[in-house]
C-alpha cells in the first residue's frame, strides 16, 4: 500500500522510466542547460576569433593537424572543368576560356594564385575559420576575405539604420545575406578598422553551417581540445624521455651503521673518456638509473585521442597509420571516406558554378564568348568534376568495371570520371589522335596485357 508520505517518491521514479533519462540534470555528468541557440547565437565575436584562433594555431604548429587539414584538401578541393554543351567546337572554346581564367593574374585580384590553388586555399580556410567570403571583381577576378574580417561595426554610424546584424553580415528579408561589414586588422594583428559594406550581389559565402545559422564553424572546433590535449602531454613526454636518456649511476653499500666509511666515495665519473672500470668494496652495488618511458598504456591513450581528433574531418586512422589495417581493411576506410567527402565537394561544385556563369556573363558581354545561334547563357551546361580516385588494384577493378560496363550497371563515362576525374569522349578524341599518329609512322599500337588478365593473380603478383 502507497502511502501520503511515498507517493512523491514514486511518482518521480515513474516519471524517470517513463521518460528520458538525459532530461534529467545529474551531478554524475555535465548539465548542458535549458536554453537552445544556434551557433550564432553561442559565440560572441571575441569567441568566434578565439576559436579561430585555436584552430589556426594547430594548424600552424601541430603537425597531425596540418596534416589533416592538407589530406581533407587533396580528396575535397581539386576539380576539372568540362563544357557540356550540343556544339564540340563550342565546348573546346568555353574550356579554352575558362583556362585562361583559372591563370593567377585573371583570377586572383592580388595575382598570387591560379583557380586550383586558389580553390584550395578557400576550402582550408573554410575548414580552419568556418567560413571564407569571395568578393567578385569588376574584372573577373577574385579577391578572398577571410572570417574574421567579417565583423559587425562597432560604430553606429558605419552601421546602416534600422538594418539587423550577426558577427558582421546585414540580414535581409527572411535572414538572408543582404551585405557583409568587412574590416582591416590593426598593426600587430590588434584591434579593426571599418572598411566598407559589400553587397549581396558581389558576395559568395562558402561556410561548414551548423543549423540555420548566419555564420559558419569549424569542423575541427569540436576536436581543438583533443588536438591541444595531444600536443601539450607529447611536449611533456618528450621532456621525460630526454631526461631519462641522460647517464645516472647509484651506488649502495650494505655497511653497518657503526662501521666508518674510509675513502668519501667514489667521486665523479666521466662516461665521455670511453670505457672505464671501478673497484668496488664488498657489498657495493652499481647501477644505472632508467625509464620504460613512453609506457604502452600512454602511447594506446594517445592513439585513442588522435583518432577521435581526426574524426571531426572523417578522416580514417589508417590514413596516419598505414600498418594499421590490411588491404581491404583500408580500401574500406577509403570508401567510407570518399562518401562522407560528397557533401563537401558539392558545396565547392556549387560555388564554381556560380563563379563560372558570372564570369561567363562578363565574357559575353565584352565579346570575348560569342554564343552559337540559339544558344543563351541560361541553356549553357557545364560541370566541375572532382579529381579521381587511382584503382587500389588495377588488374582486378578493370576487369569488374568492364563486366559492370557489359551488364549495363555503369558506364564508360563514369568509370572514367571517378577514376581519372576526365570526360570519356576526351579519351576517346585522344585515343584517335594517337591510332593516327601511329599509322602514319607505321607503327602498330597492339596492346596483348588484357590476354593476361585472367592468368595473372594480383595478390602475388605472379602468373596463375
Amino acid at each position: 500500500m502507497i502511502t501520503q508520505q511515498d507517493k512523491p517518491g514514486v511518482f518521480s521514479r515513474l516519471r524517470g522510466m517513463l521518460g528520458y533519462e538525459a532530461a534529467d540534470p545529474s551531478h554524475k555528468r555535465r548539465d548542458p542547460g535549458r536554453r537552445i541557440r544556434n551557433s550564432d547565437q553561442s559565440t560572441t565575436d571575441g569567441q568566434r576569433r578565439q576559436l579561430i584562433n585555436g584552430a589556426g594555431d594547430l594548424q600552424r604548429n601541430f603537425a597531425v593537424a596540418a596534416w589533416a587539414i592538407r589530406k581533407h584538401l587533396d580528396y575535397v578541393s581539386s576539380f576539372n572543368f568540362q563544357a557540356r554543351t550540343d556544339n564540340p567546337e563550342f565546348n573546346r572554346q568555353l574550356e579554352q576560356f575558362v583556362a585562361r581564367w583559372s591563370t593567377r593574374k585573371r583570377f586572383d585580384v592580388a595575382a598570387r594564385h591560379n583557380r586550383r590553388r586558389f580553390i584550395r586555399m578557400v576550402e582550408a580556410r573554410r575548414v580552419v575559420d568556418g567560413d571564407v567570403f569571395l568578393i567578385k571583381q569588376r574584372g573577373g577576378q577574385l579577391q578572398a576575405i577571410e572570417a574574421d574580417r567579417v565583423r559587425t561595426a562597432d560604430s553606429i554610424q558605419d552601421r546602416v539604420e534600422g538594418a539587423t546584424y550577426t558577427h558582421g553580415i546585414r540580414e535581409g528579408r527572411g535572414g538572408r545575406l543582404a551585405a557583409i561589414a568587412v574590416h582591416q586588422r590593426g598593426d600587430r594583428g590588434q584591434g579593426y578598422t571599418f572598411e566598407r559594406e559589400i553587397r549581396e550581389a558581389n558576395v559568395c559565402q562558402l561556410a561548414y553551417w551548423q543549423g540555420m545559422s548566419k555564420r559558419g564553424i569549424s569542423p575541427i572546433t569540436a576536436a581543438i581540445n583533443e588536438f591541444q590535449d595531444v600536443r601539450e602531454v607529447k611536449d611533456y613526454a618528450r621532456a621525460k624521455a630526454k631526461v631519462t636518456q641522460l647517464f645516472a649511476l647509484a651506488f649502495s653499500r650494505d655497511a653497518d651503521d657503526n662501521e666508518e666509511t674510509v675513502g668519501g666515495g667514489y667521486g665523479s665519473i666521466d662516461f665521455g673518456k670511453g670505457p672505464f672500470s671501478v673497484d668496488l668494496d664488498s657489498g657495493d652495488k652499481m647501477e644505472f638509473l632508467e625509464s620504460r618511458h613512453p609506457s604502452t598504456e600512454f602511447q594506446a591513450f594517445l592513439q585513442v585521442c588522435l583518432m577521435a581528433a581526426l574524426k571531426s574531418l572523417d578522416i580514417r586512422w589508417s590514413f596516419y597509420d598505414e600498418s594499421f589495417t590490411n588491404f581491404f581493411g583500408s580500401r574500406a576506410a577509403l570508401m567510407h571516406y570518399l562518401t562522407s567527402t560528397k557533401s563537401k565537394r558539392e558545396d565547392l561544385q556549387e560555388l564554381l558554378d556560380e563563379l563560372t556563369r558570372w564570369r561567363v556573363s562578363l565574357a559575353i558581354g565584352t565579346g570575348e564568348i560569342v554564343l552559337p545561334a540559339g544558344v543563351t547563357l541560361a541553356s549553357l551546361r557545364w560541370e566541375w568534376v572532382a579529381d579521381g580516385v587511382p584503382w587500389w588494384d588495377p588488374l582486378k577493378d578493370i576487369k569488374a568495371n568492364i563486366l559492370a560496363i557489359e551488364a549495363g550497371l555503369t558506364t564508360r563515362s563514369k568509370v572514367v570520371k571517378e577514376v581519372y576525374g576526365a570526360e570519356w569522349t576526351d579519351t576517346i578524341d585522344q585515343l584517335a589522335i594517337e591510332q593516327r599518329y601511329a599509322a602514319d609512322k607505321e607503327v602498330s599500337l597492339s596492346v596483348t596485357m588484357g590476354d593476361a588478365v585472367d592468368e595473372y593473380d594480383s595478390d602475388t603478383g605472379e602468373a596463375e
